[in-house]
């Protein structure tokens, strides 16, 4: 697969270098970033082969050998990034990676905590974050991750129950977007488990 000298759409590239301004004005990708992520985006799925963009079974696939975890880890990770069930575009990519990598930490919390938040209640439920961490913990870094946390969160179990012990003020067993934000702010630990999917 491959199409070595992919044309690079300037005008598309000059639109999302103006979508994907942060706060303070500034792109959050240069438009020499953005041509890049374009040509390798459209040289591993060349319109020609891919019109719709980034196939499903791919995305799955590909992030499984690189990373590990399970297939429904990426299935969902798919569904939250990908505004139809069969393919992601270069702009929903390109959007999300914007925001995953280099939003601003008020940014990068929203897109985790609608992550988490697996049934869009508003809330992020025990039991939804449960199940998204068995499948983080099985991924290669988060094994690595594990190995050096204390030995009272070193399962997806115990680190849930100590996320909610601190986060969950109320103790209804779910996370308002405020009790998740202020959580991930003040314990870095948190954050780094949370950002295993960036």
């Amino acid at each position: 697969m491959g199409n070595v000298g992919t044309k690079i759409d300037n005008e598309k590239v000059d639109e999302l270098h103006k979508q994907l301004r942060g706060k303070d004005g500034k792109g959050k990708f240069s438009k020499s970033e953005l041509e890049e992520w374009y040509t390798v985006f459209h040289e591993n799925y060349p319109v020609a082969e891919y019109p719709l963009g980034m196939p499903r079974e791919q995305f799955v696939q590909e992030n499984l050998l690189a990373h590990g975890g399970d297939e429904a880890l990426w299935e969902y990770l798919f569904s939250r990034i990908s505004e139809n069930e069969d393919h992601i575009t270069f702009d929903m990519f390109i959007h999300n990676m914007a925001v995953a990598t280099r939003g601003d930490p008020d940014e990068k919390l929203d897109w985790t905590f609608k992550f988490y938040d697996k049934d869009a209640s508003g809330f992020i439920e025990h039991d939804e974050m449960l199940v998204i961490f068995r499948s983080i913990f099985k991924m290669v870094e988060a094994v690595d991750l594990a190995q050096m946390m204390p030995s009272d969160q070193n399962t997806p179990e115990k680190r849930v129950k100590c996320i909610f012990d601190k986060m969950d003020l109320d103790q209804d067993r779910k996370l308002s977007p405020d009790e998740f934000k202020e959580g991930c702010k003040a314990d870095n630990a948190i954050m780094e488990v949370m950002s295993l999917l960036r």
